[in-house]
């Protein structure tokens, strides 16, 4: 069974003593994020809590229908959504708003959202997340074509 991020943070605790801030991922996703202008603006906002926030890249369609199932209107995802693309900075105060068994975003968030100790560093550069099959062919597709933007240290 896999652990949630929450319980994996409360795992690396003891570790973190003298660290003013750390970070976390969810380690499924490849981005170009530029590292210094997010940690610069996690400092500038000095909050408890930062994660990065992406436009999604799906390519789903939103349908509504009457109760009888008729489709009223079918519709490209909002690009005007963004999403928790797993990318954290942390102050260790994040303790003081975890139980053992939270889950990061489900209850935390919540508590530091009500404290206003939550920001989000909007990144509209690429990102992709690797969670299934197919998203794992497109990200190969792309290296064999040396299209890889998620390679920054070049």
């Amino acid at each position: 069974l896999r652990a949630n991020i929450g319980e994996r943070l409360m795992r690396v605790r003891e570790h973190l003593e003298g660290e003013a801030l750390f970070l976390a991922n969810y380690s499924d996703g490849l981005t170009d994020l530029p590292l210094d202008q997010y940690l610069d603006f996690v400092r500038e906002h000095d909050r408890v809590a930062a994660f990065v926030s992406v436009r999604p890249t799906a390519s789903f369609h939103a349908v509504q229908a009457k109760p009888s199932g008729v489709v009223t209107d079918i519709y490209p995802v909002s690009d005007k959504s963004r999403i928790n693309c797993g990318y954290f900075a942390l102050k260790k105060e994040i303790f003081n708003y975890m139980e053992p068994g939270d889950e990061l975003v489900t209850v935390p968030f919540q508590r530091l959202i009500k404290a206003g100790q939550l920001v989000t560093y909007k990144h509209d550069g690429f990102w992709q997340c690797m969670d299934t099959f197919k998203d794992q062919q497109q990200l190969y597709d792309m290296h064999v074509h040396g299209d890889t933007p998620w390679i920054v240290w070049r």
